[in-house]
């Protein structure tokens, strides 16, 4: 598969600028902030020191992790990107799940896109189920799921998928692209008079 066709599904990693509701201490957040602020733009090298500085401060530590893995996988370290974001997964368990979700869902998500730059689809498409756990309306994860199950499928890499489970999947996949796709038909043909509010 080319590397055009990996980036058309699967968007830039994306570091949490400012979803820091979970953090109460002020110099881990700031140290977040820096070392998000150098990772968007590129300083990689730049970044580590802020994040890494950020893992003393308990509140902050899952999304020190959560960097370090990004800017690792930027760098090319695929398996230290993983081994940090197994470490954020660890230091969340401290934290309240209910205002660390959006980092939850992004740990998962960004694992299945490591996953699959390194071929392995199996181990891709359970992240990207995680990440569906976390909030079953992003469609960025349905799709990157149902792409890892299409190419399981063509490359016969079946790992603890059995023929019939891996079609029945793919029915699945498909039944839900056709139920959204219907939902957005329905909004488009919504008669006038149904519509109710401000009229912009």
């Amino acid at each position: 598969m080319s590397e055009n066709r990996i980036k058309k599904y699967f968007p830039a990693f994306v570091v949490l600028p400012l979803m820091l509701c979970g953090c109460s201490g002020i110099p881990g957040k700031l140290l977040i902030m820096e070392a998000n602020y150098k990772n968007s733009r590129g300083m990689y090298n730049e970044a580590i020191t802020p994040y890494l500085k950020a893992l003393d401060y308990a509140d902050a530590a899952p999304y020190a992790e959560y960097g370090l893995g990004s800017v690792y996988f930027a760098l090319g370290e695929e398996q230290a990107a993983l081994d940090r974001f197994a470490k954020a997964r660890k230091a969340l368990e401290k934290l309240p799940p209910s205002e660390n979700s959006e980092l939850h869902y992004r740990i998962h998500y960004n694992t299945g896109v490591v996953l699959f730059s390194a071929q392995d689809f199996a181990g891709a498409a359970n992240s990207f189920r995680e990440a569906l756990r976390v909030d079953g309306r992003r469609i960025d994860a349905k799709r990157n799921l149902e792409l890892c199950i299409l190419s399981l499928s063509r490359e016969n890499l079946s790992v603890g998928i059995d023929e019939y489970e891996n079609e029945s999947m793919l029915i699945l996949f498909d039944f839900i692209r056709q139920k959204e796709l219907n939902q957005w038909r329905s909004r488009e043909w919504t008669d006038e008079e149904e519509i109710t509010g401000p009229d912009y």
